[in-house]
């Protein structure tokens, strides 16, 4: 053999590296354990373990049939099928003869751990679980646990009991249709619901989610609302979970009862939880041409269908056992046996069931019907007469839909009074006033107020209150040139009537506007002559106005300077009034001191007081009494004599006497 095939033949397993080598003439397979090297043999090949078989691997690929060491950290786990029967059994470094296998058998390898496989044996290493407080493992017996549990029991691990988990021999963790071991539970709320089978009796009391009571294997519960999470253990289960359907406003779904069958609409504003232990959640599929008759542009099968009605317009709702007419603006939701009414009305000019049209909404305000009518006058003229309706629904509106085709009730029995109004009438007098007649024929003439009654149908409460005549055309072509000849000489002639007439007022239009100027004059001056006289006396009035308020004015201030005069002359005389008496008791006063003085003094300062006045005296009278004597012609002594006698002196007259001749002759001597 070569070199090379030598080295091919050579199998390098390193450390913590096994292989397997098969002999091909015994069949017995060898674990090599590294670190080794395996020289082949050309009876000896490379195999592997694939599927539960051993397969061979080519002299090329046989370095990669090397496998490392199972091996687990602490927080995995092995599953290792097939253990050796000795538990004791190890695998040393080298070559090592198979062993024998408990096949069948599942052993729980905690972590850490690392070994190779023996031929036969499969392992899987698994991480360990952590979980939260609202997770939880399915945990299921398929070997003795060691607690005498029955292959198969389940039970569950909560999060909230145990927070990292790795399972022991005889216990497995069942993983969920995505191969996911951690589970996570049902969180509870008023949006959704979980809908429960009981696979084992058993009893609530009052701290569990389920209501308190026993409940029987096989029974279905629903469980909704509340708060927190819900695990299910080994007598429950999850069916489903089941979330609550939004409902606007104006919006429903129909649910049957499972019980006795009926449907009901539930509509919104809500949020609805079907209970699928008691009922079922209903579609109602629709097909085009209902939804284009119920004007649902956008629909759901699982929707109850909701109907708005447009203002002005109504809709009868039909069920087995009732009737409802609905009127807009309005939304409303069907019950799942109501359907809505539908019309079949007649289209066209002239009108005609041809091409009826299905519409479910009947317009009660404002509503508009054409129609075209074959007429003919009383001297069989055939007319042609475009017309439009004006119809309302009024009244008792159970009758609006009691005719299904309204339009052509309409258009027939209008058409007929129409016609019978035409036959009635000559083609002259038709053609100049025919929306006149056809008028007073439909909408009856009119009344003091100046409206028309208009046409009432009892069968389902229409009214026509107006008319609008857009064409009348005839059909001879002979009579309408006639007509059109005598309508054109009637023209000429009311224009030249109008011409004259124009021409009349126009004159009496300028007299009576001359006319109108003279009153008018007339009417100026007389409101300037009254303007004038109103003048006058007013100036006048205003002249005596001024007049009396200076003469008030004058005697006014008279009145107050004599008041005022009068009051001053009152204070003066009681002011000298009262000097008057101050100087007197002054002057008493004053006497009395002079007296008690005088009587103080000695008899001969009286003597010679006396002679002094007494001289004084007489020298004061001498000198006034001088001009007296020369008037009256007498002497000075004469004069003083008289004088002093007439007064009230005694003793003292006779010395004053004596005092005065002295200087009176001495004076009259000089002279």
């Amino acid at each position: 053999m070569a070199e090379r095939d030598i080295r091919e033949r050579d199998i390098l397993v390193a450390p913590n590296e096994y292989a397997y080598v098969q002999d091909l003439t015994k069949g017995d397979i060898v674990l090599y354990v590294g670190p080794t090297k395996v020289s082949l043999s050309n009876t000896e090949r490379m195999i592997e373990h694939r599927d539960g078989r051993f397969v061979p691997v080519r002299g090329d690929e046989a370095g990669m049939s090397v496998h490392r060491f199972v091996g687990a950290t602490s927080s995995q786990y092995i599953i290792l099928q097939n253990p050796p029967k000795d538990p004791e059994t190890q695998a040393t470094k080298g070559a090592n003869s198979a062993v024998l296998l408990e096949v069948g058998r599942t052993l729980v390898v905690p972590g850490p751990a690392e070994f190779p496989l023996w031929p036969g044996q499969t392992a899987r290493v698994v991480d360990g679980h952590r979980l939260r407080e609202n997770e939880y493992l399915v945990l299921r017996v398929y070997d003795d646990d060691g607690q005498g549990s029955p292959i198969g029991t389940e039970s569950i691990l909560r999060g909230s009991d145990q927070s990292f988990y790795l399972p022991t021999t005889g216990l497995e963790v069942v993983p969920n249709r995505d191969g996911n071991y951690v589970r996570t539970a049902w969180r509870l709320d008023h949006s959704r619901g979980l809908h429960l089978r009981v696979t084992a009796s058993f009893e609530t009391g009052e701290e569990d989610l389920l209501p308190p009571g026993r409940y029987q294997a096989g029974q279905d519960v629903f469980l909704r609302g509340g708060a927190g999470f819900f695990f299910p253990n080994s007598s429950i289960h999850v069916v489903a979970e089941v979330e609550a359907i939004p409902l606007a406003e104006k919006e429903g779904i129909y649910v049957r009862d499972l019980e006795s069958g009926g449907v009901r609409t539930v509509v919104g504003p809500q949020s609805y939880l079907v209970d699928p232990t008691k009922e079922e959640l209903v579609g109602r599929p629709l097909s085009d041409e209902v939804r284009a008759s119920w004007r649902i542009s956008k629909y759901s099968a699982k929707r109850a269908p909701a109907i708005y009605v447009p203002p002005s317009e109504a809709v009868l709702i039909i069920a087995p056992s009732r009737r409802e007419l609905v009127m807009g603006p309005q939304v409303r939701v069907l019950d799942f046996d109501e359907e809505l009414e539908v019309l079949q009305l007649s289209t066209g000019r002239p009108k005609s069931n041809a091409n009826l049209l299905d519409t479910c909404f009947l317009q009660v305000q404002g509503n508009k019907v054409s129609d075209r009518v074959q007429l003919q006058t009383a001297d069989h003229v055939d007319l042609m007469a475009t017309l439009s309706y004006r119809v309302s629904f009024v009244g008792d509106n159970e009758k609006w839909f009691a005719v299904r085709n309204y339009v052509e009730l309409l258009c027939d029995h209008l058409g007929s009074i129409i016609r019978s109004a035409a036959r009635a009438t000559t083609i002259h007098d038709f053609h100049g006033s025919s929306a006149q007649v056809l008028r007073d024929a439909i909408l009856g003439c009119h009344e003091d107020s100046g409206a028309r009654t208009g046409r009432h149908f009892e069968e389902n409460g229409m009214w026509v209150y107006d008319l609008e005549v857009l064409d009348v055309s005839i059909q001879d072509t002979d009579v309408l040139e006639m007509l059109q000849s005598s309508q054109r000489a009637a023209i000429a002639s009311a224009i030249h009537r109008s011409s004259e007439d124009r021409r009349l007022g126009d004159e009496q239009l300028k007299e009576s506007v001359n006319l109108r100027i003279m009153k008018s004059q007339i009417a100026t001056l007389q409101q300037a002559a009254e303007h004038e006289a109103t003048s006058r006396g007013v100036e006048l009035a205003r002249t005596g106005t001024r007049l009396e308020i200076d003469r008030m004015d004058r005697v006014g201030r008279a009145k107050n300077a004599a008041d005022a005069a009068s009051i001053t002359n009152t204070a003066q005389l009681a002011l000298q009034s009262a000097k008057a008496e101050l100087e007197a008791q002054a002057l008493a006063a004053n006497a009395d001191a002079f007296c008690q003085q005088m009587q103080s003094l000695q008899p001969e300062l009286i003597a010679t007081l006396k002679s002094l006045g007494n001289k004084q005296l007489a020298g004061e009278l001498t000198k006034n009494l001088a001009p007296l004597a020369i008037l009256g012609g007498d002497s000075v002594a004469d004069v003083a004599s008289r004088l002093l006698e007439s007064l009230p002196m005694t003793g003292s007259a006779g010395g004053i006497r004596d005092l005065l001749v002295a200087p009176a002759c001495a004076a009259t001597e000089e002279d």
